[in-house]
């Protein structure tokens, strides 16, 4: 059987792998083809199915019918008959699926819907025969017609079909003309709610349930025989899944705690136009981390943003928030998949707003949540399927109408899984397998699909005689139509050549004006040229001079620089990589613009790095003189709980407030002013958010080479000439066994030829892991060396004296450059830091002439070697 699977794009053709495959398998052969590109994995996953079923599968496009006219007058008649099918009464809560047809009707169309009033059944009736009438006279397009007659197909089946104005009409319309078998595949489980109406029936229709027959039948006006229960085929490669590691390892890949349960956010393609949705998971992030109860509090949290719209959430830092990560992509080829499956399987509760991927955390057995609010409502209950999820077989989601009854529900769904999961059974067994749990979809499709081909083609479809007195009315709008093409196309001519005009006469004066100038200035005083980097920075600040951020930092400086009273800065108390690459530049530029002296800053820090900020002041106090070890993880933990759960500086604790106080008394004299943080973060966050170029950066920083503190007595612990090495967990080197095996097999490599001076600390004072290395032959470790109070001072020296550092891209790899050490660091997942950061110190490096400095993903090891010409001593990469 020689079946043909047309496809809008081959994104679609996602939910019909198995299908496809199975197709493949039984002999038959499929030629899959799509109207236009897309950018979500769609052509990979055909194209991977074409190689692995080479003999059975080939790929390729419809015909182009771009400047189609017949196309563009079709289009507009099957958008006003969209428009008159939602409204319908059906519809009158579906605001906004009403409204979105509205926005794509013609607006004479619409003009004479007003002014006839059509509110009728009846009315609407007659207007859409008329429309109907109108749209079946236009002429098939001929090359459409010759694609499919040269692939001579035993079946025909088109996907979704159902899109608003879908030119795929015309494929069932060409099918249907040669006598061809079709079969509508319905896509998804809102397709038959919330598209268009299904105008032209197929000989088949597959739908997964009898939810969804009832659709075609009452909201399609199909007969019950053409439809076919098949149940979601998309979803059987979910069914008898195991996760590909343990909870464990996910727990540590991903950088969360292993000895807590986590909350999957799977993120939807809201309606366009909806607030984005990553503003609602930061809110309820915040409330989660301010709960009263600490099961609920503690709780970590993996957000799955929706491959649709990732863009929505490129600005969005969740790494400001503690234990909560972003993960995900679309789940097509098998990695993918595995990280999907894993994040649903070992999630303790799934929360959204209304997904199809609930439905997959269903299959897994998870408690699926949803919260309804003013802001997203029209999402769920602006649509028709919402109600499935809470009637069919009982329901799947637990409803809430505010946060504090969906963080009740979630409390009770965690502690109760067994409910949850005879919950979620008695849903996939009447939406998703409605023949029994053990009954795979796919081979229901498969058999569909071969019945039909065995039954006798129906006869060619002929026009009828409306069409034919109906085309020639449209000729005069086909007329229109080129001439005012003309019209547009002859304005853009004469807007060109006008610009081309001016352009000229623009190069004609600047070349004027410049000999002119040429002959006057041999004698004038030479202009004093700024370095690049200053120039850069001046333009900058010329830039953002007005944006409110800039402003309200520059009032906050200069009240400090009308004041006398000393300045407090800080206290710093996280991340070493975000005080070297922001902060201490942030501060030189802010000493700078403020004219603030040195005898007034008081820096307040941990782990004495009194080396960092020697260009601002030598006025240092350290945290570990007011706290110990253990007091300081408690209090800054209590921090970043009082934040909501963000772990970056962005207000004034009561940590903070402390610290100031016990400065103040140590110190006694005037109270003391403070430069916190927060200013630096208030300024920063709209470029972290991408809502502000990297020349915000480069406007309010000034990088500095920094100079390196000498070893003193720490030489007599180390080799003469040593590397500096320091491997640590965070979420671009994750704890992983391929990470571990990496570390432990490259120190020994490097070892073979230098003395390694690893800098791990033993200590707890953060959420990062160093990887363990026991002292032997050439590797040295200095745990012994080190306390909370002079630990970043120790491996500060360490590194200065260092023939070069080795190690995580990260805190110390930014240092290192400073310090004129060349250093090479490594991460395998580029999706665990933002790229922006990389990009700032690239930046900043290449201004001071800095030492060598790269970045490397471990996979990218083996490519290195391979140019470089080196054995597998020197460099090797993870093993598979």
């Amino acid at each position: 059987m020689k079946i043909l699977f047309l496809a809008r794009h081959f994104g679609y053709l996602r939910n019909y792998e198995s299908v496809i495959a199975a197709l493949a398998s039984r002999g038959h052969t499929l030629h899959l083809a799509a109207d236009r590109d897309e950018a979500i994995g769609g052509r990979d996953l055909v194209q991977r199915l074409a190689k692995q079923h080479p003999d059975q599968i080939t790929v390729g496009w419809t015909p182009d019918r771009e400047g189609d006219d017949w196309l563009w007058l079709a289009t507009k008649f099957r958008l006003a008959q969209d428009f008159l099918r939602y409204l319908d009464p059906i519809y009158d809560n579906a605001t906004h699926l009403r409204r979105r047809a509205e926005e794509r009707t013609p607006t004479a169309v619409l003009g004479l819907i007003r002014v006839l009033g059509i509110g009728t059944g009846v009315g609407r009736r007659v207007m859409a025969g008329t429309l109907d009438i109108l749209e079946r006279a236009v002429p098939r397009h001929p090359a459409l017609d010759t694609f499919i007659r040269d692939q001579a197909p035993d079946v025909v089946l088109i996907t979704p079909l159902v899109d608003l104005g879908s030119p795929q009409l015309d494929h069932l319309k060409s099918a249907r003309a040669q006598g061809l078998r079709t079969v509508l595949c319905v896509g998804s489980w809102d397709h038959l709610s919330s598209k268009s109406l299904i105008r032209i029936p197929p000989d088949r229709v597959t739908v997964w349930n009898d939810t969804q027959r009832a659709e075609a039948v009452d909201l399609h006006h199909l007969s019950a025989e053409r439809v076919v229960v098949t149940g979601a085929q998309c979803f059987d490669h979910w069914f008898g899944r195991q996760p590909s590691r343990s909870r464990e390892e996910f727990c540590r890949e991903l950088g969360l705690p292993v000895d807590r349960a986590f909350i999957l956010w799977l993120a939807s393609s809201l309606f366009r136009g909806s607030k984005p949705e990553a503003e609602l998971v930061e809110e309820w992030i915040r409330r989660l981390r301010g709960s009263a109860d600490p099961q609920l509090r503690s709780l970590a949290v993996v957000v799955r943003p929706h491959p649709a719209r990732l863009d929505e959430w490129r600005h969005v830092d969740l790494s400001l928030f503690d234990d909560v990560v972003r993960r995900g992509g679309n789940p097509i080829e098998e990695g993918a998949k595995n990280d999907y499956f894993d994040s649903m399987s070992h999630a303790a509760a799934v929360v959204g707003l209304n997904t199809s991927a609930m439905l997959e955390a269903g299959i897994v057995g998870r408690p699926v949540l949803s919260i309804v609010l003013d802001d997203y409502k029209r999402n769920q209950e602006g649509t028709l399927h919402w109600r499935y999820l809470q009637e069919v077989g009982g329901g799947l989601l637990h409803v809430a109408h505010g946060f504090d009854e969906h963080f009740v529900q979630l409390k009770a769904a965690i502690n109760d899984p067994h409910a949850a999961a005879d919950r979620s059974r008695k849903f996939v067994e009447a939406f998703i397998r409605p023949f029994g749990l053990d009954v795979a979809a796919t081979p229901r499709f498969v058999q569909a699909i071969e019945a039909l081909a065995a039954v006798p083609a129906p006869r060619p479809h002929r026009a009828g005689v409306a069409t034919f007195f109906g085309r020639p009315l449209l000729l005069p709008l086909i007329g229109l139509r080129k001439l005012r093409a003309g019209t547009i196309r002859r304005g853009k001519q004469w807007r060109r050549a006008r610009k081309r005009l001016t352009e000229q006469s623009r190069r004609t004066l600047r070349t004027g004006l410049k000999q002119l100038v040429l002959k006057r200035v041999r004698t004038e005083e030479p202009k004093l040229i700024l370095p690049k980097p200053e120039r850069l920075r001046l333009r900058a600040q010329s830039m953002f001079d007005k944006v409110e951020e800039v402003e309200d930092t520059k009032e906050a400086l200069m009240r400090l620089s009308r004041s006398s009273r000393p300045i407090l800065v800080g206290p710093w108390l996280t991340e070493t990589g975000f005080e070297l690459l922001y902060w201490i530049p942030f501060l030189h530029w802010a000493k700078t613009f403020g004219n603030l002296r040195d005898d007034r800053l008081v820096v307040v820090s941990r782990g004495n790095t009194t080396s960092w900020y020697q260009h601002l002041t030598t006025n240092y106090v350290d945290v570990f003189d007011f706290f110990t070890q253990d007091e300081f993880r408690e209090r800054n933990d209590q921090r970043i709980e009082q934040q909501g759960g963000q772990l970056k500086h962005v207000d004034v604790t009561d940590f903070d407030k402390d610290i100031l106080e016990r400065v103040q008394q140590s110190r006694g004299g005037p109270d003391l002013e403070m430069i916190h943080p927060s200013l630096m973060y208030n300024l920063f966050r709209i470029f972290w958010r991408l809502q502000a170029s990297v020349g915000l950066v480069q406007g309010y920083t000034l990088h500095r080479k920094l100079e390196a503190p000498p070893l003193g007595t720490l030489a007599a612990s180390l080799p003469k000439e040593y590397i500096a090495v320091r491997f640590y967990t965070n979420r671009g080197f994750p704890d992983t066994p391929r990470n571990r095996a990496f570390v432990s097999s490259y120190l020994s490599q490097l070892a073979e030829s230098s003395e390694i001076v690893v800098l791990n600390t033993g200590l707890r004072l953060d959420d990062h892991t160093d990887f363990t290395s026991a002292t032997r032959g050439r590797i040295h470790t200095v745990e012994h060396l080190m306390d909370a109070r002079n630990n970043l001072d120790t491996q500060t020296r360490i590194i200065g004296g260092a023939k070069a550092f080795i190690g995580t891209y990260g805190g110390f790899a930014y240092l290192a450059p400073l310090m004129g050490v060349p250093t090479l660091s490594f991460y395998s997942d580029p999706t665990g830091f933002r790229i922006d950061h990389l990009e700032i110190a690239k930046r900043a490096y290449t201004d001071l002439n800095s030492a060598s400095f790269l970045a490397l993903d471990v996979r990218d090891v083996d490519v290195l070697r391979i140019a470089l010409g080196v054995g597998e001593g020197l460099l090797h990469a993870p093993p598979k």
